[in-house]
């Protein structure tokens, strides 16, 4: 009796998280040989050359190792549509863009998210950005960020194979050395149509990434959760 209540409280734990259980990042300088973002005059934000990142997984600040999976390239799709140009205080202009797309690591199937609603942002001039812009979305302030983890379960550190749920799940990218293709070579920052205030050449930029998610373990998974613990229980008397 003792067995099925300490089963049964697993499954209970497993359900009743409510906080990041999972978190991810890269540093744009993983890549030494190129940039990690690139973009062709309008509205796309796409990869360069399927970047081989590796992925850093760790369990959201807790006491485990961070793991490596140093077998995956980056890939990324995203699509812009403009919001507002605003003229700041400080005579900058902040460019503002609702992003819809996603990104994945691959070679070996790895990790793929989802973004609706997303943010992108850069500060520049009335016509142009600057050298720096961010990437966000968060669920938990009107973005749907749906992770994908595509390997092996690692219980340990609350990642689990399938698709994460949509609370305190999120993803963040800083753009930085943000670089423009002119007929002389390249330029800082990149000049945007006076229409679409997209932008009006082809770009490319570093990136570092970081994220967070919250998965909760298939029936089948919990089920063996909870008899490991029975039998532990069991071995123990």
């Amino acid at each position: 009796m003792r067995s099925c209540a300490i089963g049964l409280s697993v499954v209970v734990a497993a359900g009743a998280a409510a906080e990041p259980s999972v978190t991810f990042s890269f540093a744009s300088d993983v890549n030494s040989d190129g940039p990690t973002f690139r973009g062709d005059s309008g509205n796309g934000v796409v990869d360069t050359l399927r970047n081989p990142l590796g992925l850093l997984v760790d369990d959201a600040n807790g006491p485990l190792p961070t793991l490596s999976f140093d077998d995956t390239r980056f890939y990324a799709d995203f699509q812009l549509t403009h919001d507002s140009s605003i003229l700041l205080g400080t005579g900058q202009t902040l460019h503002t863009y609702r992003l819809d797309g996603s990104f994945r690591f691959d070679a070996v199937r790895t990790m793929r998210v989802d973004i609706e609603n997303g943010l992108f942002t850069a500060l520049g001039d009335s016509n142009s950005w600057g050298s720096s812009a961010t990437i966000q979305a968060s669920s938990d302030s009107g973005s749907t960020v749906t992770y994908t983890w595509q390997r092996e379960s690692y219980p340990a550190y609350s990642l689990f194979q399938g698709a994460s749920t949509q609370d305190n799940t999120d993803a963040s990218f800083t753009l930085t050395n943000l670089l423009s293709f002119t007929a002389n070579g390249t330029a800082p920052g990149v000049d945007l149509d006076a229409q679409t205030f997209l932008p009006s050449e082809k770009w490319q930029s570093e990136g570092s990434y970081s994220g967070s998610a919250f998965f909760i373990p298939a029936p089948a998974s919990v089920v063996m959760l909870g008899l490991g613990g029975a039998v532990a229980a069991r071995r123990r008397r």
